[in-house]
């Protein structure tokens, strides 16, 4: 009887608990995204007089963690009018089982765009695909062990509302110039320079210099930089988009007339300055 009773407790709305998880699962990709210490590791809340308990994704990246040998090997997505859809194949490379996970993510979210549709897409994607290889007991070990440790910290904290959002822009450039750094070995390996990064971001915002950059496009840059760490897939994909971009505006400019040839004699002081010059970069 007590056992029917406390399955009969962990019935709950299928809609109730998706909704509570997603908030709280937004919130740890936002706070990622902009550098800030992850703070719900598990969720907890009672629907109809039942209690309902489980991981976020930061808990189950960490149960992850901890059983060892489970990665995610393959990411696809596509981008939708309204959404975005991510696909994930998860792999446990020491039983050789693996599982896909989907997810779609709106690209509006409180009837504002939403600058961290495209990674929130990834990152769920990538969750219900390693949560299907963690097993049940290191499951139930990581939720017990976070749980017991908000429950003794006194950690009563009400749930966050969900930023609209990214934080300013001074923040949003600031993790994005974070993520640059880190990519750039990686990058220079695929045959993408530094340079070649920065044109790409300046010619994706349309503007001539990063002081034009706005808020939302730091968020998104730096999403997108974000993501391109996720898996090799993704790095690939970015450095593609740098170099056709890169290509495209090359085949785009139009050579110069040539100069008569009483211009060609012109003095190389003014040929050293006009290289100088040209080679100077808004960045």
């Amino acid at each position: 009887m007590a056992d029917e009773k406390e399955k009969k407790e962990e019935m709950v709305p299928v809609t109730a608990e998706y909704e509570v998880v997603d908030q709280v699962d937004d919130q740890a990709i936002i706070e990622l995204m902009t550098g800030q210490t992850i703070q719900d590791y598990v969720y907890s809340f009672k629907q109809g007089g039942r209690t309902v308990e489980g991981l976020t994704l930061a808990g189950i990246n960490e149960a992850a963690n901890r059983r060892g040998g489970i990665q995610v090997e393959e990411v696809k997505y596509e981008e939708q009018e309204n959404s975005w859809i991510a696909t994930a194949k998860a792999v446990d490379t020491i039983t050789g089982s693996s599982r896909y996970g989907a997810y779609e993510q709106p690209k509006m979210t409180g009837g504002r765009p939403d600058p961290f549709a495209f990674t929130k897409a990834i990152h769920k994607a990538q969750r219900n695909a390693i949560k299907q290889l963690i097993p049940v007991p290191v499951i139930r070990e990581v939720l017990n062990f976070y749980l017991h440790r908000k429950a003794g910290s006194g950690n009563s904290r009400p749930q966050q509302q969900i930023p609209q959002g990214g934080g300013n822009i001074a923040q949003a450039q600031k993790a994005t110039f974070a993520i640059a750094a880190n990519l750039s070995d990686s990058l220079e390996e695929k045959g993408v320079t530094k340079a070649d990064l920065w044109n790409y971001m300046k010619r994706k915002c349309g503007v001539e210099s990063r002081n034009d950059i706005n808020e939302m496009q730091w968020t998104q840059l730096s999403a997108e930089l974000k993501a391109a760490e996720t898996t090799p897939q993704l790095l690939n994909d970015l450095c593609e988009r740098i170099k056709q971009l890169t290509a495209a505006s090359q085949e785009s400019e139009v050579s110069a007339p040539e100069e008569p040839a009483a211009q060609e004699t012109a003095s190389s002081d003014e040929k050293e300055g006009e290289t100088t010059q040209a080679q100077e970069s808004p960045f």
